[in-house]
């Protein structure tokens, strides 16, 4: 695809900085540089990927703005895919907004947000799915996320998806070739199902499988402790992030809001909420923070429970143990002050009345948020909770809800087209779902695409990528 306008944008963060640079594309980037740029050597030819020494000067051709490097890209190696000018000056914002406006004056456009990523994938140098994970590795708060956002931009789920739509092709090959031929078929005989259905299916499904902890790698893990006051809920959120956040005191009821922050564990990013003691509340300020706790709770991905181990069980703690027991495949118990003696034993608690399943079930810890006995352990379990695992630059992982939902809906297609040709129907419907699969596949690389779709992914990303 051709465009017949320039864009320029900065392209770094905004602030002070040693360097910044400017990006321009388009049909007048080599214009720009060379109405610009003012060589410190008359050997400047232009010539792609090469470094140039010099200044930039303003519209009249003698105002000095900043001494730089320079560098030509042409198409089509460049990112965009068309003539790429890149200019790096000092990181003053002032210069670089200076710089900026004199290429306006000069005739390109100010670019639009994530409007570079756009051209490339407009003109073939990234499909949908790369230039998405640019966006996420750019944005990525951790390694694994990092790790991840990496591998796509490298086009690892790529890959992956025209492996699937390979075999979609294929089988929608033999069943139309099967139409073609009806009338050469005995009645009783009917289609056979193409294997590359079923093997296009277990691929789908490996991917959705990926889902959940590929959200958990790249938006992190939220992890909500609760109990009832005086149990050292906020202490073990000082424990775990080391320093004192949340305000400790004898007195209950001392936390009456969510408390967060945000901690790495095993290159995940572990987002923590301290949350208001669990009881009838004493007035409604209190009331309103055990209705957020609550809230808090449902959102959860991991349910850090704090009991007091140096005093006797009471209702309330049970009470938060049964309230919770839906979320089992998700609670941590931590009996805190294992520094005291123990009032009673964690065996107790699988004696009372509906507890044995769930908490049997689960991780049952001993810890000193006072002294950070048992915290390691904690950790550990956290992370061991979510799935958490090793990835590597071969993994494909689905980490965006749309992916998802195309995913789900060429799965919904395949699976559509297998029952056609089970049942013995005209193999005609089974073509029409396969042609409906490759084209929920087809959105996710963005070969086929709806415009408003494709405004929305774009617009969500920084001006300059």
């Amino acid at each position: 695809m051709t465009q017949t306008d320039t864009i320029a944008a900065i392209a770094t963060p905004l602030g002070t900085a040693g360097l910044g640079i400017i990006r321009v594309s388009g049909p007048m980037a080599s214009e720009m540089g060379q109405l610009l740029f003012r060589p410190h050597h008359q050997n400047c030819t232009w010539q792609s990927h090469h470094l140039y020494h010099g200044d930039i000067v303003a519209d009249d051709g003698a105002t000095l703005l900043d001494e730089v490097l320079v560098t030509l890209m042409r198409k089509p190696h460049s990112f965009t895919g068309e003539d790429v000018l890149e200019i790096s000056c000092h990181g003053n914002p002032l210069i670089l907004q200076t710089i900026l406006e004199q290429l306006i004056i000069l005739g390109c456009r100010p670019a639009r947000p994530g409007e570079f990523s756009q051209r490339a994938y407009l003109n073939g140098r990234m499909d949908l799915s790369q230039a998405e994970a640019l966006a996420s590795m750019i944005s990525a708060q951790s390694s694994k996320a990092l790790k991840i956002g990496l591998a796509q931009m490298k086009g690892s789920l790529g890959r992956e998806i025209n492996s699937i739509r390979t075999m979609v092709i294929d089988a929608l090959a033999g069943i139309e070739a099967a139409i073609d031929f009806t009338e050469d078929v005995s009645g009783h005989e009917t289609t056979a199902c193409p294997p590359q259905i079923h093997e296009a299916m277990a691929c789908i499904n490996r991917l959705l499988s990926t889902y959940r902890q590929g959200r958990l790698f790249t938006k992190g893990i939220q992890i909500t402790i609760t109990g009832k006051p005086n149990v050292g809920k906020s202490s073990l959120l000082n424990s775990l992030i080391g320093r004192k956040k949340a305000i400790v005191t004898n007195i209950p009821g001392t936390t009456r809001d969510l408390i967060t922050e945000t901690i790495q564990l095993d290159g995940v990013n572990v987002h923590l909420t301290d949350t208001a003691g669990i009881r009838a509340p004493m007035d409604a300020i209190e009331k309103e923070g055990i209705d957020l706790v609550r809230e808090k709770l449902e959102e959860a991905d991991v349910i850090v429970i704090v009991l007091d181990g140096s005093a006797p069980l009471t209702d309330e703690d049970l009470q938060i143990l049964q309230e919770n027991q839906k979320c089992i495949d998700r609670i941590i118990i931590a009996v805190n002050k294992s520094d005291l003696p123990p009032a009673w034993e964690t065996g107790q608690l699988l004696r009372q009345p509906g507890a044995a399943g769930p908490i049997s079930n689960n991780h049952l810890l001993k810890i000193s948020a006072k002294f950070g006995d048992g915290l390691d352990a904690l950790k550990k379990a956290l992370t061991n909770l979510t799935d958490s695992c090793e990835t590597t630059g071969d993994d494909s992982m689905i980490t965006q809800l749309r992916h998802k939902l195309s995913l789900e809906k060429a799965l919904d297609r395949l699976m559509a087209a297998d029952k056609c040709i089970s049942t013995g129907q005209s193999p005609e419907f089974a073509a029409f779902e396969l042609h409906e699969a490759l084209e929920a596949l087809d959105e996710i690389t963005g070969r086929k695409i709806q415009d408003d779709v494709l405004h929305k992914i774009f617009s969500s990303f920084c001006i300059g990528k």
